[in-house]
């Protein structure tokens, strides 16, 4: 199995590369500044450099893969909207291409019309949304171009982050008791992993915690 990842040079990325290695798939990792996966070497891991406006090369990364995976998210206050310009562009990529499995990171200020209301949820998100406005309407944009797309797209929508090891996952959808705030990215990983080989959420937006 081969995927390629966006968004590879973050913590979340190179743990997700990680296990895809060692799990024996071939890796195609994205990166605008490929300096950051130099202490990555293997010989089933291709770096590709590139930014999210270069069409050509973000073809040429999906070209051929089972899956592509994202984990693109802002940081902070975003001045543009190049996160999700960059999303359409993987899906054109990716129509252009042939490829139609896409994994993508997402957040609980992506709705679901299975989630009910959740109080802790409804909080970080109108946190966000007042003290970050600029990167919650880049989160929706990004929610709404994959959900719009024809490929067989997977949202998993996290809350918080932290590097703790692969734990147990809740999985459901946000309101009915089950699913928490906090997740470690080892999980993460994991999760959206798993989510290569299986079908079960195609077209679909879990939420995942610890």
């Amino acid at each position: 199995m081969k995927i390629t990842v966006f968004g590879s040079t973050g913590p979340l990325g190179i743990e997700l590369i990680k296990q895809a290695l060692d799990a024996g798939y071939e890796v195609v990792a994205y990166a605008r500044s490929p300096e950051k996966l130099r202490h990555l070497t293997h010989e089933r891991l291709e770096v590709i450099e590139g930014d999210l406006s270069n069409r050509r090369e973000i073809e040429r990364a999906v070209t051929g893969v089972d899956a592509v995976i994202s984990l693109l998210g802002p940081k902070g206050k975003v001045k543009n909207t190049e996160l999700s310009d960059g999303v359409k562009n993987i899906i054109e990529s990716m129509n252009k291409v042939g490829a139609k499995r896409l994994i993508a990171l997402s957040t609980g200020s992506v709705k679901d019309s299975q989630d009910r209301f959740d109080l802790k949820y409804s909080f970080l998100v109108s946190m966000v949304k007042i003290a970050f406005n600029s990167a919650y309407k880049e989160i929706i944009r990004m929610g709404n171009l994959i959900r719009s797309s024809n490929l067989d797209w997977t949202l998993v929508r996290v809350g918080l982050l932290n590097n703790g090891e692969i734990q147990p996952l809740k999985v459901g959808y946000y309101g009915h008791g089950v699913v928490g705030v906090k997740i470690s990215r080892s999980s993460i990983a994991k999760f959206m992993l798993d989510q290569v080989l299986s079908n079960e959420y195609v077209r679909k937006s879990p939420a995942i915690s610890n």
